[in-house]
Protein backbone atom coordinates (compact mmCIF):
# COMPACT_ATOMS: atom_id res chain seq x y z
CA UNK A 1 0.00 0.00 0.00
CA UNK A 2 3.16 2.29 0.97
CA UNK A 3 4.59 1.80 -2.48
CA UNK A 4 1.03 2.18 -4.43
CA UNK A 5 1.08 5.63 -2.32
CA UNK A 6 4.60 6.48 -2.98
CA UNK A 7 3.74 5.75 -6.98
CA UNK A 8 0.62 7.93 -7.35
CA UNK A 9 1.99 10.73 -5.06
CA UNK A 10 4.97 10.67 -7.78
CA UNK A 11 2.76 10.63 -10.34
CA UNK A 12 0.58 13.22 -9.69
CA UNK A 13 3.93 15.53 -8.82
CA UNK A 14 5.05 14.72 -12.30
CA UNK A 15 1.55 15.74 -13.44
CA UNK A 16 2.19 19.14 -12.15
CA UNK A 17 5.65 19.96 -13.40
CA UNK A 18 3.98 18.69 -16.57
CA UNK A 19 1.35 21.40 -16.19
CA UNK A 20 3.82 24.13 -14.89
CA UNK A 21 6.01 23.56 -18.05
CA UNK A 22 3.13 23.80 -20.64
CA UNK A 23 1.72 26.84 -18.77
CA UNK A 24 5.41 28.20 -19.51
CA UNK A 25 5.04 26.96 -22.51
CA UNK A 26 1.69 28.54 -23.53
CA UNK A 27 2.82 31.70 -22.12
CA UNK A 28 6.03 31.92 -24.57
CA UNK A 29 3.55 31.04 -27.49
CA UNK A 30 1.61 34.22 -26.39
CA UNK A 31 4.91 36.46 -25.82
CA UNK A 32 7.39 34.92 -28.57
CA UNK A 33 6.05 37.90 -30.67
CA UNK A 34 6.11 40.43 -27.67
CA UNK A 35 8.37 39.89 -25.80
CA UNK A 36 12.89 39.56 -26.82
CA UNK A 37 13.81 36.74 -23.96
CA UNK A 38 10.84 34.41 -24.70
CA UNK A 39 10.63 31.97 -27.09
CA UNK A 40 8.20 29.41 -28.38
CA UNK A 41 8.53 26.16 -27.03
CA UNK A 42 8.76 22.91 -29.30
CA UNK A 43 5.50 21.81 -29.90
CA UNK A 44 3.53 18.77 -30.93
CA UNK A 45 -0.06 17.81 -32.01
CA UNK A 46 -3.13 19.69 -33.71
CA UNK A 47 -5.90 20.79 -32.29
CA UNK A 48 -8.65 18.87 -32.01
CA UNK A 49 -11.27 19.13 -34.70
CA UNK A 50 -13.73 19.39 -32.54
CA UNK A 51 -12.33 22.38 -31.40
CA UNK A 52 -12.05 24.59 -34.44
CA UNK A 53 -13.90 27.39 -34.53
CA UNK A 54 -15.53 28.40 -38.08
CA UNK A 55 -14.27 31.05 -39.82
CA UNK A 56 -14.71 32.19 -43.69
CA UNK A 57 -13.68 30.83 -46.99
CA UNK A 58 -11.73 33.14 -49.09
CA UNK A 59 -10.35 30.54 -51.97
CA UNK A 60 -6.95 30.76 -50.48
CA UNK A 61 -4.11 28.05 -50.35
CA UNK A 62 -3.94 26.14 -47.77
CA UNK A 63 0.02 26.88 -46.60
CA UNK A 64 2.45 25.73 -48.70
CA UNK A 65 0.32 25.08 -51.97
CA UNK A 66 1.37 26.73 -55.18
CA UNK A 67 -1.70 28.79 -55.93
CA UNK A 68 -5.58 29.60 -54.34
CA UNK A 69 -8.19 27.56 -55.20
CA UNK A 70 -11.52 26.93 -54.07
CA UNK A 71 -11.08 23.35 -52.86
CA UNK A 72 -9.58 23.64 -50.05
CA UNK A 73 -6.82 20.36 -48.78
CA UNK A 74 -9.18 17.92 -47.13
CA UNK A 75 -6.97 18.61 -43.94
CA UNK A 76 -7.99 21.93 -43.10
CA UNK A 77 -10.90 22.17 -44.74
CA UNK A 78 -12.23 22.61 -41.48
CA UNK A 79 -10.55 25.50 -40.78
CA UNK A 80 -11.52 27.55 -43.34
CA UNK A 81 -15.16 26.66 -44.06
CA UNK A 82 -18.84 28.18 -41.77
CA UNK A 83 -21.52 29.76 -41.41
CA UNK A 84 -19.55 33.25 -43.42
CA UNK A 85 -18.92 31.11 -46.73
CA UNK A 86 -18.64 32.89 -49.51
CA UNK A 87 -18.32 32.75 -53.03
CA UNK A 88 -17.17 36.28 -53.22
CA UNK A 89 -14.00 35.74 -53.59
CA UNK A 90 -10.99 38.52 -54.75
CA UNK A 91 -7.32 37.43 -55.24
CA UNK A 92 -5.38 40.78 -54.31
CA UNK A 93 -2.63 41.91 -56.77
CA UNK A 94 -0.96 44.17 -53.80
CA UNK A 95 2.23 42.54 -52.12
CA UNK A 96 0.57 40.97 -48.99
CA UNK A 97 3.74 41.84 -47.31
CA UNK A 98 2.67 45.83 -47.72
CA UNK A 99 -0.39 44.68 -45.90
CA UNK A 100 1.32 43.49 -43.21
CA UNK A 101 3.90 46.73 -43.01
CA UNK A 102 0.23 48.98 -42.84
CA UNK A 103 -0.83 46.92 -40.19
CA UNK A 104 1.82 47.88 -37.90
CA UNK A 105 1.55 51.32 -39.18
CA UNK A 106 -2.08 51.11 -38.03
CA UNK A 107 -1.27 49.44 -34.71
CA UNK A 108 1.35 51.81 -33.81
CA UNK A 109 -0.49 55.08 -34.78
CA UNK A 110 -4.39 53.98 -35.25
CA UNK A 111 -7.27 55.35 -33.41
CA UNK A 112 -8.29 54.23 -30.22
CA UNK A 113 -9.14 50.49 -29.68
CA UNK A 114 -10.54 47.62 -27.20
CA UNK A 115 -11.30 44.09 -28.18
CA UNK A 116 -11.75 40.13 -26.28
CA UNK A 117 -8.54 37.53 -26.96
CA UNK A 118 -8.99 34.58 -27.21
CA UNK A 119 -6.29 31.81 -28.12
CA UNK A 120 -6.25 28.18 -28.57
CA UNK A 121 -2.76 25.93 -28.22
CA UNK A 122 -1.50 22.38 -27.95
CA UNK A 123 1.23 21.22 -26.35
CA UNK A 124 2.80 18.50 -24.44
CA UNK A 125 -0.44 16.44 -25.18
CA UNK A 126 -2.75 19.02 -23.16
CA UNK A 127 -5.22 21.93 -24.58
CA UNK A 128 -4.36 25.73 -23.22
CA UNK A 129 -6.81 28.44 -23.62
CA UNK A 130 -5.98 31.75 -22.88
CA UNK A 131 -8.59 34.44 -22.56
CA UNK A 132 -8.97 38.19 -21.84
CA UNK A 133 -8.72 41.69 -22.78
CA UNK A 134 -6.36 44.27 -25.00
CA UNK A 135 -7.19 47.85 -24.72
CA UNK A 136 -5.51 50.52 -26.75
CA UNK A 137 -5.33 54.44 -26.81
CA UNK A 138 -4.56 56.30 -30.21
CA UNK A 139 -1.38 58.08 -29.64
CA UNK A 140 0.10 61.86 -29.74
CA UNK A 141 2.90 62.78 -31.37
CA UNK A 142 5.11 62.97 -28.70
CA UNK A 143 4.84 59.48 -26.83
CA UNK A 144 3.95 55.73 -27.50
CA UNK A 145 0.41 54.24 -27.30
CA UNK A 146 -1.02 53.12 -23.71
CA UNK A 147 -1.79 49.85 -23.84
CA UNK A 148 -3.27 47.01 -21.26
CA UNK A 149 -3.09 42.92 -22.38
CA UNK A 150 -4.60 41.29 -20.22
CA UNK A 151 -5.24 37.27 -20.17
CA UNK A 152 -5.62 34.60 -18.18
CA UNK A 153 -4.03 31.23 -19.48
CA UNK A 154 -5.49 27.74 -18.06
CA UNK A 155 -5.21 24.53 -18.69
CA UNK A 156 -7.09 21.97 -16.88
CA UNK A 157 -7.32 23.29 -13.19
CA UNK A 158 -4.28 24.98 -13.30
CA UNK A 159 -3.48 28.64 -14.18
CA UNK A 160 -1.30 31.82 -14.94
CA UNK A 161 -1.85 35.47 -15.63
CA UNK A 162 -0.45 37.28 -18.18
CA UNK A 163 -0.31 40.95 -18.18
CA UNK A 164 1.57 43.93 -19.97
CA UNK A 165 0.87 47.39 -19.88
CA UNK A 166 2.48 50.37 -20.90
CA UNK A 167 1.22 54.66 -20.40
CA UNK A 168 3.67 55.28 -22.84
CA UNK A 169 6.78 55.88 -20.88
CA UNK A 170 7.17 52.62 -19.80
CA UNK A 171 6.03 49.10 -20.61
CA UNK A 172 6.21 46.65 -17.79
CA UNK A 173 5.57 42.81 -18.38
CA UNK A 174 4.60 40.31 -15.83
CA UNK A 175 4.33 36.37 -16.31
CA UNK A 176 2.89 34.72 -13.36
CA UNK A 177 4.08 35.02 -10.19
CA UNK A 178 7.25 33.17 -10.57
CA UNK A 179 8.55 34.90 -13.33
CA UNK A 180 10.80 38.20 -13.00
CA UNK A 181 8.79 41.04 -13.85
CA UNK A 182 10.16 43.39 -17.04
CA UNK A 183 10.24 46.60 -18.18
CA UNK A 184 11.28 48.76 -21.27
CA UNK A 185 11.53 52.47 -20.75
CA UNK A 186 10.01 53.36 -23.74
CA UNK A 187 11.37 57.29 -23.42
CA UNK A 188 14.68 56.23 -23.96
CA UNK A 189 13.45 54.47 -27.64
CA UNK A 190 12.14 57.32 -28.19
CA UNK A 191 15.09 59.38 -27.98
CA UNK A 192 16.57 57.52 -31.20
CA UNK A 193 13.27 58.19 -33.36
CA UNK A 194 12.82 61.68 -33.25
CA UNK A 195 9.58 63.20 -34.75
CA UNK A 196 8.57 59.83 -35.82
CA UNK A 197 4.92 60.98 -36.22
CA UNK A 198 6.36 62.87 -38.95
CA UNK A 199 7.16 59.46 -40.98
CA UNK A 200 4.56 57.61 -39.87
CA UNK A 201 4.00 57.38 -43.68
CA UNK A 202 7.33 57.68 -45.48
CA UNK A 203 9.38 55.18 -43.22
CA UNK A 204 8.06 51.54 -41.99
CA UNK A 205 11.42 50.96 -39.96
CA UNK A 206 10.56 54.03 -37.60
CA UNK A 207 6.67 52.45 -37.57
CA UNK A 208 9.07 49.23 -36.28
CA UNK A 209 11.03 50.98 -33.98
CA UNK A 210 7.65 52.58 -32.44
CA UNK A 211 5.66 49.17 -32.61
CA UNK A 212 6.65 47.51 -29.20
CA UNK A 213 4.47 45.08 -27.26
CA UNK A 214 0.30 44.33 -27.82
CA UNK A 215 -0.44 43.83 -30.80
CA UNK A 216 2.09 46.00 -32.83
CA UNK A 217 5.12 43.90 -31.66
CA UNK A 218 3.05 40.55 -32.76
CA UNK A 219 2.55 42.37 -36.44
CA UNK A 220 6.86 43.69 -36.41
CA UNK A 221 7.54 40.05 -35.47
CA UNK A 222 5.06 38.23 -38.28
CA UNK A 223 6.31 40.48 -40.80
CA UNK A 224 10.01 39.77 -40.09
CA UNK A 225 9.46 36.21 -39.54
CA UNK A 226 7.61 35.01 -42.46
CA UNK A 227 7.57 35.79 -45.92
CA UNK A 228 3.61 36.65 -47.09
CA UNK A 229 3.34 35.28 -50.49
CA UNK A 230 -0.50 34.87 -50.89
CA UNK A 231 -3.38 37.32 -50.30
CA UNK A 232 -7.08 37.07 -51.14
CA UNK A 233 -9.92 39.10 -50.36
CA UNK A 234 -13.52 37.84 -48.38
CA UNK A 235 -16.02 37.91 -45.45
CA UNK A 236 -15.80 37.25 -41.78
CA UNK A 237 -18.70 37.65 -39.67
CA UNK A 238 -20.10 40.09 -42.57
CA UNK A 239 -17.00 41.73 -42.58
CA UNK A 240 -14.51 42.66 -45.40
CA UNK A 241 -11.41 40.83 -44.29
CA UNK A 242 -7.65 39.98 -45.97
CA UNK A 243 -6.19 36.35 -45.23
CA UNK A 244 -2.63 36.39 -45.86
CA UNK A 245 -0.68 32.74 -46.19
CA UNK A 246 2.77 33.69 -45.17
CA UNK A 247 5.99 31.09 -44.61
CA UNK A 248 9.40 31.09 -42.83
CA UNK A 249 11.56 33.71 -44.46
CA UNK A 250 14.65 32.10 -46.34
CA UNK A 251 15.84 35.71 -46.82
CA UNK A 252 15.74 38.77 -44.72
CA UNK A 253 12.52 41.12 -44.95
CA UNK A 254 12.88 44.82 -47.00
CA UNK A 255 12.36 46.38 -43.67
CA UNK A 256 14.90 44.96 -40.78
CA UNK A 257 15.86 47.66 -38.18
CA UNK A 258 18.67 47.74 -36.34
CA UNK A 259 17.89 46.86 -32.89
CA UNK A 260 18.61 43.58 -31.05
CA UNK A 261 15.13 42.50 -31.52
CA UNK A 262 14.67 43.23 -35.03
CA UNK A 263 18.04 40.40 -35.22
CA UNK A 264 16.35 37.84 -33.34
CA UNK A 265 13.32 38.10 -35.54
CA UNK A 266 15.64 37.92 -38.77
CA UNK A 267 17.00 34.87 -37.53
CA UNK A 268 17.02 32.72 -40.76
CA UNK A 269 16.19 28.47 -40.59
CA UNK A 270 17.37 28.09 -36.67
CA UNK A 271 15.44 24.84 -35.89
CA UNK A 272 16.09 25.70 -32.35
CA UNK A 273 13.99 28.60 -32.55
CA UNK A 274 10.71 26.41 -32.98
CA UNK A 275 9.08 28.91 -34.73
CA UNK A 276 5.89 27.38 -36.92
CA UNK A 277 6.84 26.71 -40.27
CA UNK A 278 3.49 28.67 -41.74
CA UNK A 279 1.04 31.35 -40.87
CA UNK A 280 -1.95 33.14 -41.84
CA UNK A 281 -3.11 36.22 -40.68
CA UNK A 282 -6.60 37.71 -41.08
CA UNK A 283 -7.06 41.64 -41.56
CA UNK A 284 -9.79 43.66 -41.74
CA UNK A 285 -10.22 45.85 -45.05
CA UNK A 286 -13.20 48.23 -44.20
CA UNK A 287 -12.47 51.86 -43.44
CA UNK A 288 -13.56 51.81 -39.86
CA UNK A 289 -11.36 49.73 -38.83
CA UNK A 290 -8.38 49.43 -41.27
CA UNK A 291 -6.11 46.56 -40.99
CA UNK A 292 -7.40 45.35 -37.64
CA UNK A 293 -5.62 42.12 -37.03
CA UNK A 294 -8.77 39.79 -36.69
CA UNK A 295 -6.84 36.58 -36.21
CA UNK A 296 -3.55 34.84 -36.16
CA UNK A 297 -3.27 31.30 -37.36
CA UNK A 298 0.41 29.43 -36.63
CA UNK A 299 0.75 26.32 -38.49
CA UNK A 300 3.40 23.55 -38.30
CA UNK A 301 4.34 20.38 -40.52
CA UNK A 302 2.34 17.23 -39.28
CA UNK A 303 4.20 13.74 -39.47
CA UNK A 304 2.31 10.43 -39.59
CA UNK A 305 2.57 7.26 -37.74
CA UNK A 306 5.96 6.50 -39.27
CA UNK A 307 7.27 9.58 -38.57
CA UNK A 308 7.07 11.30 -42.29
CA UNK A 309 6.01 14.83 -43.58
CA UNK A 310 2.36 14.70 -44.25
CA UNK A 311 0.99 17.86 -44.62
CA UNK A 312 0.26 20.58 -41.91
CA UNK A 313 -1.54 21.42 -38.52
CA UNK A 314 -3.16 24.58 -36.91
CA UNK A 315 -1.04 24.43 -33.56
CA UNK A 316 -1.81 28.15 -32.29
CA UNK A 317 -5.11 30.17 -32.92
CA UNK A 318 -5.56 33.43 -32.04
CA UNK A 319 -8.51 35.84 -32.30
CA UNK A 320 -9.27 39.33 -31.59
CA UNK A 321 -13.01 39.88 -31.51
CA UNK A 322 -15.61 42.50 -30.67
CA UNK A 323 -13.60 45.55 -31.62
CA UNK A 324 -14.68 48.77 -30.64
CA UNK A 325 -13.32 51.82 -31.79
CA UNK A 326 -15.96 54.24 -29.82
CA UNK A 327 -14.27 54.04 -26.04
CA UNK A 328 -13.12 55.89 -23.21
CA UNK A 329 -9.99 55.19 -20.94
CA UNK A 330 -9.41 56.03 -17.69
CA UNK A 331 -5.81 56.66 -16.26
CA UNK A 332 -6.11 53.37 -13.97
CA UNK A 333 -6.63 51.09 -17.40
CA UNK A 334 -2.69 51.72 -17.80
CA UNK A 335 -1.21 51.80 -14.68
CA UNK A 336 0.54 49.65 -12.92
CA UNK A 337 2.04 49.35 -9.66
CA UNK A 338 5.26 48.27 -8.97
CA UNK A 339 4.77 45.44 -5.59
CA UNK A 340 7.25 46.18 -2.56
CA UNK A 341 7.61 42.39 -2.81
CA UNK A 342 9.07 42.22 -6.41
CA UNK A 343 12.99 41.02 -5.91
CA UNK A 344 13.65 41.40 -9.52
CA UNK A 345 13.25 43.49 -12.46
CA UNK A 346 14.58 42.74 -15.69
CA UNK A 347 15.54 45.66 -17.93
CA UNK A 348 14.67 44.95 -21.43
CA UNK A 349 15.31 48.37 -23.16
CA UNK A 350 18.52 48.16 -24.88
CA UNK A 351 16.43 44.89 -27.01
CA UNK A 352 14.58 47.98 -28.86
CA UNK A 353 16.76 50.84 -28.98
CA UNK A 354 18.48 51.22 -32.73
CA UNK A 355 22.17 50.66 -32.17
CA UNK A 356 22.92 53.57 -34.54
CA UNK A 357 21.01 56.39 -35.70
CA UNK A 358 18.04 55.72 -38.13
CA UNK A 359 19.37 57.27 -41.83
CA UNK A 360 17.96 60.02 -42.73
CA UNK A 361 16.32 61.26 -39.20
CA UNK A 362 19.62 62.77 -37.84
CA UNK A 363 21.80 62.15 -34.72
CA UNK A 364 20.20 60.98 -31.37
CA UNK A 365 18.88 63.97 -29.25
CA UNK A 366 21.02 65.11 -26.87
CA UNK A 367 18.59 66.25 -24.13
Amino acid sequence: MEIRNSIASKNRARRGVYSILFLAAIACISLWSFGPSLMLFAQSGAIPSDSRPAIHSTGLPTPNSPAPSTTANPRTQDLTTGKDRTSEVTVVTTDPNQLVLAAVRQAVWGPSVSCKIQQTSKAYGQQAVLIGDFKSEGVGPERFRRFRYSVRIAVGETGLDFLQVSDGRMMWTQVGNESPLRRVILDQVFQSVPNAFQFADSRPDVNMIMAIGGQAELLRALYHRYNWYKAAGGKLGGNDVWQLVGRLRTEPAKFVGNTLLDEQNSILNDPASKIPTEARLTLSRSAKLPYFPYIVEYFDRARNRDGEPSGFELITRIEYSEPNTNVTFTQQDFLYRVSDNTDEIKDETQMYVPRAPLPGLGLFPTN
